[in-house]
C-alpha cells in the first residue's frame, strides 16, 4: 500500500532461475533444454537453447542491445541489489516489490524458451508444466504475494486445454497467457484456439497476451530493424494491437462473451484510435470478410478487454476520457531496465490529470476485476510503505 492506495501490480517479471528446467522439467525432456552463453565471457539474458536452437533472436544474442539498456548482470545488481544474487526467489521478490508498496503481483514468463518457432508440441507442453510447478513454489515462498500467469502450450490445442485443466486443478493457477505473435501461422483469432477460450470461459479465469522483444520467431519489427530503439519501440504495442484486432474481427468475443483478455505491457494511449480504425474497416469490408464481428469494436473492448499503463504514460488521461477508467491495469514492469522501480507507484500517483478515483481503480480495483482471484490468493493484510529514497 502506498499513500493509502492498495497496489496490484498486474504485470511483473523475474529473471527465472538457471536451474528452472533442470529442477521442474520432466526427466525425459531435460536433455533437450539447456542454458548456454553464446561465447565464453558473454553476459546475455537467459540464453536458452531448445533442441539445439537458441530461443532468442541472433540480434539480442550477439549484438550490444543488452549493454545499451543496462540489462547485464552487473547493471541489474546496481539497480535491484541482493535479489539478483538470490536468484529472484519468491521471498526476495516480495520484499523488493514491497518497497514500491505493491501488495500483490502477477508474473509473466518465460519470455522466450517455450515459444521458439517450430517447437515440438510435446516438449512445449512439458515446459509449460515445469514453469507452472515453479510458479507454485514462487507463490508459496513469497507468502502468497508473488503469483504467476500460467503459459499455455498453444502449439497443440489438445495439449493446451489439458495443461489449463491440470494447472487449474493441481497447481492452483488462476490466470493463463500466451504471446500475441502468430504461432505456426495462426493468429489468436483463429478458430483453432476456440477449445482454449471455451475452457477459460468455463473456469472463469482470465487470459492475457504478453510480448517480449527478441524472440526467435515472427515478431513485429524483427524483419527490418536491428537496434533496440527501433525494434522495441514497435514490438510490444504492435503485437498487442494485432492480437486484439484478430480476436475482435474474427468473433472470439462474440463466441465467448464472458472471456476476459488483457494485452500486457503495450500501453493504453493507442487504444481509442485503434478501435476507431478497426471500426472503419469493419464498416467498409466486414460484411464479406469478418461477418463474425457483429458489434462495434469498442463494445467488445469494454466488455472483454483490458490494457495496461506504465507509471509515466502521461497520455493515460486521453484513454480515460475516451473509454473510461475501468479497463486499464497498472504495471511496474519490474525488474526490466525501463521499469521506474523503486519509484513506479510514486510516479503514477504524481499524474495530475488522473483523478484520485481513477488512480484507485487502476492501481487496485480493475486488476481485482480482471483476475477475480479467490480470496485465498489475495492479501489479507495491507501495510503502508514509506516513500522510496
Amino acid at each position: 500500500m502506498r499513500d493509502g492506495f492498495r497496489v496490484f501490480d498486474a504485470d511483473a517479471h523475474v529473471v527465472e532461475p538457471r536451474d528452472l528446467w533442470e529442477r521442474f522439467l520432466d526427466a525425459r525432456y531435460r536433455h533437450r533444454v539447456s542454458w548456454r552463453q553464446p561465447f565464453e565471457g558473454m553476459d546475455r539474458f537467459r540464453p536458452v537453447t531448445v533442441d539445439g536452437r537458441y530461443t532468442q533472436s541472433h540480434k539480442t544474442l550477439y549484438g550490444r542491445q543488452q549493454e545499451a539498456v543496462r540489462w547485464t548482470t552487473e547493471a541489474m545488481r546496481e539497480k535491484y541489489g541482493a535479489v539478483v544474487d538470490r536468484g529472484f526467489d519468491g521471498a526476495s521478490v516480495a520484499a523488493s516489490l514491497a518497497v514500491e508498496g505493491v501488495d500483490v503481483c502477477v508474473l509473466y514468463g518465460p519470455g522466450y524458451d517455450m515459444w521458439v518457432d517450430g517447437i515440438d508440441p510435446d516438449l512445449q507442453a512439458g515446459m509449460a508444466r515445469a514453469y507452472n510447478r515453479w510458479a507454485e513454489e514462487m507463490r508459496e515462498t513469497s507468502g502468497g504475494r508473488v503469483l504467476a500467469a500460467a503459459p499455455v502450450p498453444i502449439a497443440d490445442i489438445t495439449r493446451a486445454v489439458a495443461e489449463v485443466r491440470t494447472a487449474y486443478d493441481e497447481l492452483g493457477m488462476r490466470c493463463f497467457w500466451a504471446r500475441p505473435n502468430p504461432f505456426d501461422h495462426r493468429t489468436l483469432g483463429d478458430r483453432y484456439y476456440d477449445p482454449l477460450y471455451e475452457i477459460l470461459q468455463e473456469l472463469d479465469v482470465p487470459f492475457a497476451t504478453h510480448e517480449f522483444m527478441g524472440l526467435n520467431g515472427p515478431s513485429a519489427g524483427a524483419d527490418r530493424f536491428e537496434s533496440f530503439v527501433e525494434w522495441h519501440t514497435c514490438v510490444h504495442q504492435m503485437e498487442a494491437q494485432m492480437a486484439m484486432l484478430s480476436m475482435i474481427v474474427n468473433g472470439v468475443f462474440e463466441r465467448f462473451p464472458r472471456l476476459r483478455v488483457a494485452y500486457m505491457e503495450a500501453g493504453s494511449a493507442w487504444v481509442p484510435s485503434w478501435l476507431h480504425r478497426i471500426e472503419e474497416h469493419v464498416e467498409l469490408a466486414g460484411w464479406l470478410e469478418t461477418p463474425a464481428c457483429t458489434k462495434e469494436p469498442v463494445e467488445y473492448f469494454k466488455n472483454n478487454c483490458w490494457v495496461t499503463t506504465e507509471p509515466d504514460e502521461h497520455l493515460i488521461y486521453h484513454t480515460i476520457e475516451e473509454l473510461g477508467d475501468r479497463r486499464v491495469l497498472f504495471e511496474t514492469d519490474y525488474p526490466h531496465p525501463d521499469s521506474k522501480y523503486p519509484h513506479a507507484v510514486e510516479t503514477f500517483l504524481a499524474q495530475d490529470r488522473v483523478s484520485e478515483e481513477s488512480k484507485r481503480r487502476i492501481l487496485w480495483e480493475n486488476a481485482v476485476d480482471f483476475y477475480r482471484f479467490p480470496e485465498s490468493l489475495m492479501p489479507s493484510t495491507f501495510e503502508e510503505t514509506a516513500t522510496a529514497s
